[in-house]
This record gives C-alpha cells, sequence and structure tokens, in this order.
C-alpha cells in the first residue's frame, strides 16, 4: 500500500482519523487576521505587530465576532501573559471560526534556543487551560479541533493547534 497523505499515514500506523481541515464549516463571511506577523505575510489576512500593536496590553482593535479565521505562528511563545490575547481571539472570531496556531513544542531545541521566548507549550497545555479555574474565572468558548506535534528534526518540533470557537 502507497500513503499519499497524512490521513492515510495516521490510519494505517496509528489507527487514527486525522480531522480534515477541508470539511470545517466556517463562516463565510468576515475577515482572515495573522497576528505576529513579523515576515510571514500571508495573502488576504489583516496584518497586527508591533510596533503598531501590542500584544501584551493592546486589545485586538476589532469589534467582537467579526473575523473568520486567526493565524498567529511563532507568536504566542513571545508573550509573557498569552491567555490575554487568547481571549481577545475568542472575543474577535465568529462562532465556528478558528485559530490556527503553531508553537515550538516545549522539549524541541526550537523552543529554548530564541531568549525572547517567555511560555512553553505541549499538547496538555490547551486542556489546562480550558478546563482549570486557576487562569480565571470564566467559561471560554473555543475548543480544540486539531492538535499535533510536527518536526523534521526532533530539535525543530512544533505544536500546531486548530481551535474552533463554538
Amino acid at each position: 500500500m502507497i500513503i499519499r497523505d497524512i490521513q492515510g499515514f495516521a490510519n494505517l500506523a496509528l489507527d487514527r482519523i486525522v480531522p480534515e481541515f477541508s470539511k470545517l464549516k466556517v463562516p463565510n463571511s468576515g475577515f482572515y487576521l495573522n497576528l505576529g506577523a513579523g515576515n510571514k505575510h500571508i495573502p488576504g489576512c489583516r496584518e497586527l505587530d508591533l510596533p503598531e500593536w501590542n500584544a501584551e496590553k493592546d486589545i485586538i482593535p476589532y469589534d467582537d465576532e467579526t473575523v473568520v479565521i486567526v493565524h498567529a505562528y511563532h507568536f504566542l511563545e513571545h508573550l509573557a501573559n498569552p491567555i490575554f490575547v487568547l481571549s481577545e481571539i475568542e472575543r474577535v472570531l465568529k462562532p465556528g471560526g478558528v485559530a490556527n496556531i503553531g508553537v515550538p513544542y516545549y522539549s524541541s531545541q526550537c523552543a529554548y534556543q530564541d531568549l525572547n521566548h517567555k511560555t512553553f507549550w505541549c499538547e496538555e497545555t490547551w486542556r489546562n487551560l480550558f478546563s482549570n479555574p486557576y487562569y480565571g474565572d470564566r467559561e471560554w468558548k473555543l475548543k480544540v479541533g486539531f492538535n499535533a506535534i510536527f518536526g523534521i528534526a526532533e530539535r525543530n518540533l512544533m505544536l500546531f493547534t486548530q481551535l474552533i470557537k463554538r
């Protein structure tokens, strides 16, 4: 049998179903947002980054439930308080909207090679955040739709997560 995609690999090797992004029903009106864009420009996305926007203290300057997709790659690990910006992502996302997030995996060299990294992430980070009251007395409207660890080598493992707003 020839394996041609991630789904085929996951089915054969792990007996797992990988969620298909193409079948995700995201709202069809609104706009896309790229947070902490840096040099990562995504066509069709509005961008927010320093110096105009400081994720540590500034709200996302858009109305509630106006954003369809948020991209945040190599961004959250640079924040001392990522919970603040995650609550802002939840606020601006439309119901059914998604946040695509990529952060270095906690045990990889990638997580520690940048002295500006302030937080570390693993696959259980989301469960802990969304289910524990010590992160604030609130009920999150975000749920994990996809959560995987990827890397070409162990030194550059990344945690890729897709959060969906209920």
